[in-house]
């Protein structure tokens, strides 16, 4: 019965440090980028904001950046965000081809399966019903679609 008051309270003690901290970053004179928790004893810091959120967020609004004009060592470090290179894009679509081949298999598999005995992740082995067919059958043509663009 303790735990169960003691533990949240322990929990919400252990966030409150967190919902407070502060992140500064500073370019030091060997030109190396700093993150630390507290300022340089210059002071010429950019303080960052930090997202104590567990949720992921999409798009970074101008608070949880350092602006280039809060310091001008910053300005050079930050760079526009290029696209994927050539090389990203090829191993992207070497492994969708590899997964459309997979779906397509699967697919082939389940299909055609009947009464056989199906090897599960765990290693046993098991008869799959006949809704559970479908569902794969299902879940491979989605693939398919997503995969090998059809």
């Amino acid at each position: 019965m303790i735990i169960r008051i003691l533990l949240p309270v322990v929990l919400a003690i252990s966030w409150i440090g967190v919902a407070d901290a502060r992140m500064y970053r500073w370019i030091d004179e060997d030109g190396t980028t700093v993150y630390s928790q507290s300022p340089p004893a210059s002071g010429e810091a950019a303080e960052i904001k930090i997202n104590t959120s567990t949720a992921p967020t999409g798009n970074k609004s101008e608070d949880e950046t350092p602006a280039a004009s809060d310091n001008p060592s910053l300005a050079d470090t930050q760079k526009p965000a290029e696209g994927p290179s050539k090389a990203e894009i090829a191993e992207s679509n070497r492994i969708k081809s590899e997964n459309c081949a997979s779906a397509r298999h699967n697919l082939d598999l389940y299909s055609n399966l009947g009464n056989r005995l199906v090897k599960t992740p765990d290693g046993l082995y098991k008869r799959l019903t006949e809704e559970e067919r479908q569902q794969k059958i299902t879940d491979s043509k989605t693939q398919i679609g997503e995969f090998c663009g059809k």
